[in-house]
């Protein structure tokens, strides 16, 4: 079967070509161009008419081997769905530098609250091999070049460290003020196992509490910090936002298609007796019950076992 290798056009870009996989059969209970027409009877003797482009008659071997493979893979999404959540943290190599430094630019941390902070990320930093930072600075140093906080955090760890190790917490307000105030976790690639999204969510949520009810900065992380250091490195599950879609939306389509296996199943069972006729079926009627049948496929009404009239016996495959 002939299949497109590719094409494009000025104004919607180009395609890749389809892949030959083979002829495509088709099954409806309504006739169409090149169909075959397949009659057997359902449960009571019912009439059921199939037209298919399929020159073979479905098999059991074929039936079982499409549920077998819908089944690997609701499967396979589940694994996804229970590995994708599950956090066993593990201590990362200190073997980087690790330079924990507390950079207030702006002046809005006094001594007594960096030493604080210093204590509480030495401690941090032994529980979990991550090397985390402040960096205070004013919003002017960075507003009127960067669209937003994360861009500076982001060149800001750059120009710092030189490994995925860190996790810089950038602050920022006006004047030191507390007006207009935006804070910035910038986190190395390294930290991704232990400083998942519910563990950072918790720290921000914890941050961001309690700057809104105006608690001094360097109190206000450091307290953040306390909170998740208790049980940062525990084995928890906790399934990331993008995992969560994906497992939803694969096993939201094999279903549907276990459904539709399901329904072909149970069409497929009818099929192995079904009478292959040429051209369209001559629907009779039972003379006893009034049960439609094909002219030329039974001898006895399928619903009552009555005896058929003699057109019963009419030409067929």
């Amino acid at each position: 079967m002939p299949h497109s290798s590719g094409g494009g056009s000025s104004g919607g870009g180009f395609h890749s070509g389809s892949s030959s996989g083979g002829p495509s059969y088709r099954t409806s209970s309504r006739y169409f161009p090149g169909a075959t027409c397949y009659v057997y009877y359902g449960q009571g003797g019912h009439l059921r008419t199939v037209y298919t482009n399929n020159p073979n008659k479905p098999t059991k071997k074929s039936t079982i081997l499409t549920f077998a493979i819908v089944g690997v893979m609701m499967i396979a999404g589940g694994l996804v769905a229970f590995f994708g959540g599950y956090h066993n943290p593990k201590k990362i190599p200190t073997d980087y530098s690790t330079s924990i430094t507390i950079q207030d630019q702006t002046g809005i941390l006094d001594e007594s609250e960096k030493a604080k902070l210093r204590g509480t990320f030495n401690e941090f930093f032994t529980v979990t091999g991550i090397c985390p930072s402040v960096l205070t600075v004013d919003n002017s140093v960075w507003n009127t070049h960067y669209g937003s906080l994360n861009g500076y955090a982001y060149d800001a760890y750059l120009s710092r460290f030189k490994d995925e190790s860190h996790w810089l917490i950038v602050y920022s307000d006006a004047g030191g003020s507390r007006n207009n105030w935006a804070f910035e976790g910038m986190q190395g690639n390294d930290t991704d196992g232990i400083l998942y999204t519910a563990v950072t969510d918790r720290f921000n949520k914890s941050l961001y509490d309690s700057l809104s009810r105006n608690k001094p900065v360097g109190e206000s992380i450091d307290a953040a910090f306390r909170l998740i250091m208790p049980n940062i490195m525990d084995t928890s599950y906790h399934m990331e936002l993008p995992v969560l879609i994906f497992v939803i939306a694969w096993e939201g389509i094999l279903t549907a298609a276990l459904v539709s296996s399901i329904v072909q199943c149970f069409r497929n069972k009818g099929m192995q007796d079904a009478v292959k006729l040429n051209g369209q079926p001559n629907i009779k009627k039972c003379p006893s019950c009034g049960n439609e049948y094909a002219q030329g496929t039974v001898i006895r009404c399928p619903k009552c076992g009555g005896m058929l009239h003699f057109d019963a016996f009419g030409p067929k495959e």
